[in-house]
């Protein structure tokens, strides 16, 4: 890790990944030649070391080049983010910077022992943020600086959102668990503290009433997803319950909760989708899931999330007095292994 107020260079970011210096630098600028898990690996590592293409004094910056700043909450930037972010950022001639915080420090991003270094130093034009932040922290951000949030809404505070055709997206799954005869479906992992959880429940809802499919309070499981760990063997004990009154299909608010699911209820010998038939929400092509099968879901194109994300932020630097918008992509029904299939025996 590197020590709190120094720069970080590419040199830095090669010792950490064990890649040459010149592989470091293709791979942050998105250039063609770089294995996908090699980038993937750089991408991570630079934000986790609080990377930014003006931490080094000496480089050189592009005349009229603008400094926006990625903040992330709880988890990693998703490099396919990252990747569409790079590409965009070549295009549009922006320095990128990345900040990430904890899910404890969050609260006190504007605090002066958290602040970070390109905020500090006021290089920022604007901001994209990743995750689900405090809202009083975007109310504050957003009226400094020209902010978009990627899939997240906040209510309170009207910004521009990137975000998922939700509607469209529950509606393929519902209707793929509807065609194998399921009259009973379940949602699992609504939070009512998640504006995308809260989204994609409205938009099962909807499938529901536009499928003439029954709805009831026990189909629904409310989750803490901010201690999904902790919610693993509940989740599974709803859904077996859940099957003893006839729900055998179970829409999940995403695909992590999805992959949580299917372990435990394996582990418990519940066979899947023979027993019980789940999808997830919004795929996630590179992570790894081990010997899970592999999850029914929407796909989604994550990069051109981040790529068109900047896009809109540059426009709102250029419109700042516009009325915010909500630009959303298509999420696209994709077959896995945990529902049946026509192709199923």
């Amino acid at each position: 890790m590197i020590p709190n107020g120094l720069s970080v260079g590419l040199d830095d970011i090669a010792k950490k990944t064990g890649v040459a210096i010149s592989t470091v630098s293709r791979a942050l600028r998105d250039l063609p030649g770089i294995h996908p898990d090699t980038r993937t690996k750089v991408l991570r590592e630079a934000e986790l070391l609080g990377y930014s293409s003006r931490t080094r004094r000496n480089e050189t910056i592009k005349p009229g080049s603008r400094h926006i700043l990625i903040l992330t909450v709880g988890e990693e930037t998703p490099s396919s983010y990252m990747a569409g972010l790079s590409r965009a950022s070549l295009h549009l001639n922006i320095s990128l910077h990345f900040h990430h915080a904890s899910r404890t420090t969050c609260h006190e991003l504007l605090a002066p022992r958290n602040l970070p270094l390109s905020m500090r130093e006021e290089m920022i034009s604007g901001i994209i943020l990743v995750y689900s932040w405090p809202e009083k922290i975007v109310e504050k951000i957003s009226s400094k600086f020209p902010t978009v949030s990627i899939v997240h809404a906040y209510p309170e505070t009207p910004l521009d959102v990137l975000g998922i055709d939700h509607t469209g997206g529950l509606f393929s799954l519902v209707k793929h668990l509807k065609s194998f005869g399921h009259e009973q479906i379940g949602f699992l992992g609504l939070d009512p503290s998640i504006s995308w959880s809260r989204s994609r429940f409205a938009s099962y809802l909807e499938a529901l009433l536009a499928l003439n499919i029954p709805m009831a309070t026990d189909h629904v499981v409310q989750l803490d997803l901010a201690a999904l760990s902790e919610e693993t063997s509940r989740m599974a004990d709803c859904v077996i319950a859940g099957m003893e009154k006839g729900i055998r299909g179970w829409v999940c608010a995403d695909d992590f909760i999805g992959y949580d699911l299917c372990a435990e209820l394996l582990r418990r010998k519940v066979r899947i989708p023979e027993d019980v038939a789940v999808t997830g929400f919004h795929r996630h092509p590179h992570v790894r899931h081990g010997n899970l099968p592999l999850l029914t879901s929407t796909e989604v194109d994550s990069e051109l999330v981040g790529y068109n994300a900047l896009q809109q932020l540059v426009h709102r630097m250029s419109h700042p007095k516009g009325l915010p918008q909500t630009i959303l992509l298509p999420a696209s029904f994709f077959q896995g292994q945990t529902t049946p299939s026509s192709q199923t025996p």
